[in-house]
């Protein structure tokens, strides 16, 4: 699995790479800016040692950096739509930072807040 992806450097001085943390850090800070959707606070057991749960996955695979999402949401807003706005609110951020990095971002929300 590559830790990094590489961008296309048009000025030959050398190559520009991102790490998989940067992209988790971006998405991290796309879902900061909606309302009614936060990361899942999903916990292990109690008494478990070792927290295996990560709210932003991201994986590098043949060039394409994909990415799954677990949050949660409050009731006021469908699972669908929500699925939505945090694909189209992660592609603009993507798109801004990036300009040129193929991605696929998959979402999953774990539970349903009360508002």
């Amino acid at each position: 699995m590559a830790e990094f992806i590489y961008i296309d450097n048009f000025s030959k001085t050398g190559k520009m790479a991102i790490s998989l943390r940067v992209f988790e850090e971006i998405i991290k800070k796309a879902l900061n800016n909606l309302p009614d959707i936060s990361l899942s606070q999903k916990s292990t057991k109690k008494k478990q040692l070792i927290f295996l749960h990560k709210p932003v996955e991201t994986t590098i695979k043949r060039g394409i950096v994909h990415t799954s999402v677990s949050v949660d949401i409050k009731n006021n807003i469908t699972p669908h739509d929500a699925c939505s706005i945090i694909q189209n609110e992660i592609t603009r951020t993507f798109l801004a930072f990036t300009d040129q990095v193929p991605f696929d971002v998959q979402v999953r929300v774990e539970s349903i807040l009360n508002a």
